[in-house]
């Protein structure tokens, strides 16, 4: 995958998504003012390689499952 133009998604890029904290890095890179402001902005090319990341490390993601509670 080659590099993004966008300084936030080049920090994307480099972590490392074999990491066990990988979900909370890439939680807190998405979670930054600059992150987010520039997220509205990106550039045909930098959109497409973000929704290609988010792609390809949604399988390591693993959500938390809560058990449903009885009313």
């Amino acid at each position: 995958m080659p590099m993004p133009r966008s300084p936030a998604l080049q920090e994307l890029h480099r972590l490392d998504a074999s990491s066990p904290d990988f979900q909370y890095q890439l939680n807190n890179v998405l979670r930054t003012e600059e992150c987010v402001q520039r997220a509205s902005n990106l550039g045909e090319d930098d959109l497409a390689w973000f929704v290609d990341y988010l792609d390809k490390v949604s399988h390591h993601i693993v959500l938390g499952h809560f058990p449903l509670m009885s009313a």
